[in-house]
């Protein structure tokens, strides 16, 4: 199973190759949906990327300096001889709910706040909300609401789950596209 779904450096990378471009069209060229590299260029606004807002229609997009350098700094093949369609083949384009397990899993038998999920993970924090609201209707985790944020870890279902799984350590962790928010 493939971790991410495109690494901050392949973002930017094709960004960079697209040169100032519409959500949209950087969309077509992503394994990843228009809402979601919407919310990642919004992450990345002001450190990697900056943007114009037109009156009316798509948002233009446009690499700065620091997302130059991060590109400069990957190991990644001059994008003119990339198929990308090929490159991303094979790339997970739904949240598999055993990445979550073991994003959780990492901290053992501690409780994890869903805040560090929100960040380790290349997902809209909806998308993640919702499949750990499924997993602790379904009995894989046990959820602490009594903070601000809640709090998650694994119930014996979950160990058992992750256990069984194909892939019990879904990343590593060079592929983190937000590993910490840009600076």
């Amino acid at each position: 199973m493939a971790y991410s779904l495109v690494t901050e450096a392949e973002f930017c990378w094709v960004l960079d190759w697209l040169g100032p471009a519409g959500t949209s069209e950087i969309a077509a060229h992503l394994p990843i949906s228009h809402s979601g590299t919407h919310a990642r260029l919004r992450r990345f606004d002001g450190a990697y990327v900056e943007h114009e807002e037109p009156p009316q229609g798509d948002f233009t997009w446009w690499l700065t300096d620091a997302g130059r350098a991060v590109v400069d700094e990957a190991d990644l093949p001059p994008i003119e001889e990339v198929d990308l369609e090929e490159y991303f083949a094979g790339r997970q384009t739904t949240l598999n709910p055993n990445t979550i397990l073991y994003e959780i899993a990492i901290y053992q038998d501690e409780w994890t706040p869903t805040s560090v999920l929100y960040d380790a993970l290349p997902y809209g924090t909806s998308t993640i909300r919702r499949r750990l609201t499924n997993m602790y209707d379904d009995g894989i985790v046990e959820r602490d609401d009594s903070q601000k944020t809640n709090h998650w870890r694994l119930t014996e279902a979950g160990r058992e789950q992750l256990a069984e799984a194909d892939d019990t350590t879904p990343h590593d962790d060079t592929k983190r596209i937000f590993e910490e928010p840009p600076v």
